[in-house]
């Protein structure tokens, strides 16, 4: 070839832009990230609180084998998709209309009464019957409770001028679902109390903080997966013209060619009412309507607590409020998580036939207490007296534990309330309550939680400050009191985590990561070198192990026990549910089959000053997979053990970028390897701690 044509090719290669000479990823072969949520806008609007009730509701099934209905519940013809109420409440049955529709919701504006919604038509006064009661929400009561009670903190009724319009004896219907028109003045009460933006954009999209997390969480899928993937978000309620539903943008996925596609769940607690109903069942329904569910490879997130990065994000959350007090003080210790019904399904019209005594929830959100109790304690406990039980007991039963439920709290869970009026029978008089489900603070956290435990909520003023915590007093009783009372107890209620979006960010991406990875695709950075893979059923468990000989990583292996329910908790009913008291006897180990790694992955570093790596940095994946009981992992030693005594493993957190050492199981030094027990899995290595004066050999960084 001459040379000018040579040089005039190489010219040509040097224009062309990177991306058309860099292999890309075919659509088909990309991975779909599906996250999903609430989509609760930072203020109040009008669209949002008139569908959020639909996700409660959820499409019904019109007759026996319609297509495409899936996961429905209930027996035909009171099934549907939710079922989360009495089947007549949700959907209009005939001989029940009154149940559906009795009554309705309005704001007497210029002496007309409108509609919760722009669809109702608005009522005349004279044209209201005379028996037909027309009553102020604020004078309405459930259950000895004002529904609509005023401001906590001002007394003020938010609500002044709505009114409820008809009762089950005299009935005024409208046209519209009583369920679904109920959430607009919830929101509007709701949202006057704890403020927010009022002029849109900004009053129909998600917080500042939550859209900072969800920028974070891309900026590291990407940077990891580089073009294998494809982010988007979509959620269970949609504000018109700012954000999407779930399903339509799995519509929109699919259409574009895409064949993989994950679900994602931001909250720290695995459930099925989330998981599988709220997101699963609503997309693989519009996939199935679509015609390409059968196409379509799902795969699902389920939570971000139990990792190590989330426990760091909450010894970091809890640092100014636990500091706050002297060193050697006594505090007790409080966890909150959000709480589900426990209730038997019951059928008919007035059945609710969602699942709740089939939840994982219960047994898991205790793990993820106990994990996130063992962190927090290894972070103050030499510089504090934590107490997370009655009595100060040394005990991991739950029963014992401050483990409480904030909002749905059914026996044998204990409430936020519960759990303080222990604290203070114990004479502790320094409590902090932590809320730990929430991916930010919202109303669950800063109003609802708090005004249903008698807790005090935050000044309007306060929340407009981004200050999200509080501190007060309060006697035996509960009754707000000042500080200097010599039986006052003083309650510090922390924050969520909306003022630490990184950590946030970083919790939720290695969750997600381990999603991504259960299709057998892996970051680009960090690389993984997968050495063994082995498909373990959530039944019968099994054992993954590197054995080709000429592997640096021979006799790597994790070992996962078999189901030790294998019925349960399908087969709850209300005699024989079970919640989970004693931790080593939950009801499950997986939640579900999966493919299963053992590799190598680099960009993990050594181990530290003075310590001296003893095997190599083993992959064990999907990351952060999680665990409902211990699963074992052996690693090889490459390297001699000088003293057996000060041997530990370690696992690598992405979030401090540095190991954390946990408890190691068994050490043969003669049989070059150690196993260790965990619930969740990572890179590890095992680890000696030197003498001072021992620094003969070189630690590596793999």
């Amino acid at each position: 070839m001459g040379k000018k044509i040579l040089l005039f090719l190489m010219i040509i290669t040097l224009f062309i832009p990177y991306q058309t000479i860099a292999k890309k990823t075919p659509v088909e072969e990309k991975v779909a990230v599906l996250i999903t949520g609430w989509g609760l806008p930072d203020g109040f609007n009008l669209d949002y609180a008139w569908n959020a009730a639909l996700n409660s509701i959820g499409d019904k099934t019109e007759y026996p084998g319609q297509p495409c209905k899936i996961g429905h519940v209930g027996s035909f013809p009171f099934q549907s998709h939710m079922n989360m109420q009495p089947f007549a409440v949700l959907h209009q049955v005939s001989g029940f209309e009154k149940y559906y529709d009795g009554y309705g919701y309005y704001k007497l504006v210029d002496g007309v009464y409108v509609g919760a919604y722009p669809d109702i038509d608005s009522v005349l006064p004279e044209d209201i019957p005379a028996e037909v009661p027309v009553v102020a929400l604020v004078d309405l009561f459930s259950r000895g409770k004002q529904k609509f009670p005023p401001d906590p903190n001002t007394g003020e009724d938010h609500l002044a001028g709505w009114y409820k319009i008809g009762d089950w004896t005299n009935t005024f219907p409208n046209g519209a679902s009583d369920f679904q028109e109920e959430y607009v003045p919830v929101f509007i009460r709701n949202y006057a109390t704890i403020g927010g933006p009022t002029e849109e954009p900004a009053s129909a999209l998600p917080p500042a903080g939550v859209q900072e997390m969800d920028e974070h969480v891309e900026d590291l899928l990407h940077h990891a997966f580089r073009d294998k993937i494809d982010v988007r978000s979509g959620f269970y309620t949609a504000v018109p013209g700012y954000t999407l539903d779930e399903e339509d943008v799995a519509e929109e996925f699919a259409h574009e060619g895409f064949r993989k596609m994950l679900m994602c769940r931001e909250t720290t607690d695995n459930n099925r009412f989330a998981n599988v109903f709220a997101t699963g069942n609503y997309v693989k329904e519009r996939l199935c309507e679509i015609g390409v569910l059968d196409d379509m490879e799902i795969q699902q997130t389920r939570q971000v607590g139990r990792t190590p990065e989330f426990n760091t994000m909450n010894v970091i959350n809890l640092q100014p409020y636990i500091e706050a007090y002297p060193e050697g003080s006594t505090i007790g210790i409080i966890y909150v998580t959000r709480g589900l019904p426990f209730d038997p399904a019951t059928g008919g019209p007035f059945g609710r036939a969602h699942p709740w005594l089939n939840e994982i929830y219960h047994d898991n959100a205790y793990l993820n207490y106990l994990s996130w109790k063992k962190a927090v304690s290894d972070a103050y406990g030499d510089r504090y007296t934590l107490v997370y039980t009655v009595g100060g007991v040394e005990s991991n039963l739950r029963e014992d534990n401050f483990y409480t439920y904030g909002i749905d709290i059914p026996a044998p869970f204990k409430s936020i309330r519960d759990a303080i009026q222990e604290a203070k029978a114990d004479g502790l008089d320094k409590l902090l309550v932590a809320p730990c489900h929430w991916n930010y603070d919202n109303t669950d956290t800063i109003l609802r939680m708090r005004e249903i435990n008698g807790l005090k909520v935050n000044t309007l003023a306060e929340l407009d400050a981004e200050i999200h915590h509080t501190v007060y007093c309060e006697d035996t009783d509960g009754a707000f009191v000042n500080c200097d009372g010599a039986e006052a107890a003083e309650i510090t209620i922390a924050p969520a985590y909306l003022h630490l979006p990184y950590e946030f960010a970083v919790s939720y991406y290695v969750a997600l990561r381990g999603g991504i990875e259960r299709f057998g695709v892996f970051p680009k950075k960090p690389k993984v070198k997968v050495k063994a893979s082995g498909f373990i059923t959530k039944l019968d468990g099994g054992i993954v192990e590197v054995t080709d000989p000429d592997s640096k990583y021979l006799g790597a292996k994790i070992e996962i026990p078999a189901d030790p329910y294998p019925d349960r908790p399908e087969s709850f009913t209300g005699d024989n549910a079970t919640a989970v008291n004693d931790p080593l006897d939950t009801n499950d180990c997986m939640w579900e089959d999966s493919m299963m790694y053992i590799g190598k992955q680099n960009k993990v570093g050594g181990l530290g000053h003075g310590i001296k790596a003893r095997s190599k940095a083993v992959y064990f994946g999907p990351y952060r997979t999680l665990f409902n009981r211990d699963v074992t992992l052996t690693l090889p030693l490459k390297k001699k053990v000088k003293n057996p005594e000060n041997v530990s493993a370690y696992i690598y957190n992405d979030l401090l970028e540095d190991w954390e050492e946990v408890p190691l199981e068994s050490l043969d030094v003669e049989g070059k390897r150690a196993t260790l027990k965990t619930k969740v899995l990572g890179v590890f290595r095992i680890g000696e701690k030197m003498e001072a004066d021992d620094c003969d050999d070189e630690d590596d960084d793999d």
